[in-house]
């Protein structure tokens, strides 16, 4: 990496006014840096691990019972930290407040995710307003979670500056002042690609690794991409086989990790928002109650002012709505009873609705399952290419896994592609492989590779097999 700040040897007496925490699975490093954000004293690994959100307060309380004092504020780059794309009508939050446009993302992430965003804290940050959508890149952490982080944070003597998923760094590895440039990057689960350009800015795009089709998809994103000036590649613990770049960095030891967080913290030291979802603690006095409460006085004195004629309508309303309630319980009554039939005869419906699906699934699955095992081996005679060897079929509950040798980085893939086109009417699914390379060549291989094969039970039967 090049043109990165000077170091400078401060004081041991000194405190540094940023920390930067680079938090992993498995261990953290550590960067301190002055206000303009040159290095303070010497970068650092930390064996804290933080294998989820919930543990990340228990992390930093090991960080600092391990190391020197903590900078006056802290930034934290977690990366099991959720972010997610999301793409809303630009009709919809265009002119409504950060609440509503808070609300409206998190309605849009609970749909995309199944889970509740109920006491959840969510980040975000405009991407683009293209073809009357607007996207928006967020991340989201729990609120109790998020609380315990910043007391922890605390506890050490510092303050929480912010949490950020350290994904998506808006420059060049290579060279922070260049313009022209694309990267990928390899986290826990996700591929993120980025690509910025003199004119048209900065394009974010994530894939996920539990997609299938991800090779594929990313492929057709860099094809979009047309003619980029440098290409780049960040790796981290994941490695994926990745088109060739022109400059590699990977996140494994103190050093390059320590370049890298020091290009993060020129940005984060600005006074300007960074261009990422940052997660701060928010207390939970809210000012609008404070405001309330000291104007409560004067509401009080208007309300007693009314109180007399309340009560007079609260006497009158009392007597109809005892008069409404026994209506209303009777109707509830009916409608309970009503309820109750129609759930019976539902449920006899999909008992029958079954019993004839039976008949017609089970003569084709009975066949299926007596031929699949001798298919699946002329499937594998079939498929297999020149480079590559199968070792051994093995059975796991309702998996089939299938490994093997390549010599290759491709074959597997062929192999998997094929067995998907001949093996779905038989009640299987394919799972992309996974590869592992032994390095044995000069040249990188041969491969270890294993194929899932997933039963996906009767309903499998009925799938009907790919032209």
């Amino acid at each position: 990496m090049a043109n990165f700040p000077s170091i400078k040897l401060p004081a041991l007496s000194k405190r540094p006014a940023l920390t930067l925490l680079f938090i992993t699975e498995v261990k953290t490093f550590r960067v301190d840096v002055d206000k303009t954000g040159v290095l303070f004293g010497n970068a650092e690994m930390i064996m804290a691990e933080c294998p989820n959100p919930a543990k990340l307060a228990e992390c930093v309380n090991t960080i600092a019972a391990n190391s020197r004092p903590l900078g006056r504020k802290v930034w934290l780059l977690y990366i099991r930290l959720p972010i997610t794309l999301l793409s809303i009508p630009a009709m919809q939050v265009e002119g409504v407040d950060e609440a509503t446009l808070v609300q409206a993302l998190q309605f849009e992430l609970e749909g995309l995710t199944g889970q509740s965003s109920l006491d959840m804290q969510l980040a975000y940050q405009l991407l683009s307003n293209k073809d009357e959508m607007s996207s928006y890149w967020v991340s989201q952490m729990s609120q109790l979670h998020l609380e315990d982080v910043h007391k922890a944070v605390k506890k050490a003597g510092s303050s929480l500056a912010g949490l950020l998923h350290p994904a998506a760094l808006p420059l060049s590895l290579e060279n922070p002042e260049r313009q022209d440039w694309l990267r990928m990057e390899c986290w826990p689960t996700q591929l993120a690609a980025i690509r910025n350009h003199p004119e048209q800015g900065f394009h974010f795009r994530l894939f996920s690794f539990e997609s299938r089709h991800w090779p594929t998809e990313l492929e057709r994103w860099l094809a979009e991409q047309g003619e980029v000036e440098h290409t780049e590649t960040l790796l981290n613990n994941k490695i994926e086989v990745l088109p060739n770049t022109t400059f590699y960095l990977h996140l494994n030891d103190v050093e390059p990790v320590a370049d890298w967080l020091l290009v993060w913290a020129n940005i984060l030291v600005k006074k300007d928002q960074p261009a990422v979802p940052v997660l701060r603690y928010q207390s939970k006095i809210n000012k609008d109650v404070v405001l309330m409460a000291s104007g409560g006085t004067v509401a009080l004195l208007i309300c007693v002012s009314h109180l007399i004629w309340h009560l007079h309508q609260a006497s009158y309303f009392t007597g109809e709505f005892a008069a409404l309630q026994k209506i209303e319980t009777s109707m509830a009554s009916m409608r309970k009873s009503m309820s109750t039939a129609r759930d019976k005869r539902d449920k006899l419906k999909v008992k029958i609705d079954k019993l004839k699906g039976d008949t017609e699934t089970l003569p084709r699955l009975i066949s299926g399952l007596q031929h699949r095992p001798a298919q699946l081996l002329e499937a594998l005679a079939k498929g297999r290419p020149e480079n590559l060897l199968v070792e051994s079929i093995a059975v796991d509950k309702d998996e089939v896994k299938i490994s093997g040798i390549s010599l290759d980085a491709v074959s597997a893939n062929e192999l998997s592609s094929f067995l998907e086109k001949q093996l779905l009417a038989l009640g299987w699914s394919v799972i992309a492989p996974t590869k592992k390379n032994m390095e044995l060549f000069v040249d990188g291989g041969p491969w270890e590779f294993e194929i899932k094969l997933l039963d996906l039970g009767a309903d499998g039967f009925n799938q009907k097999p790919h032209d």
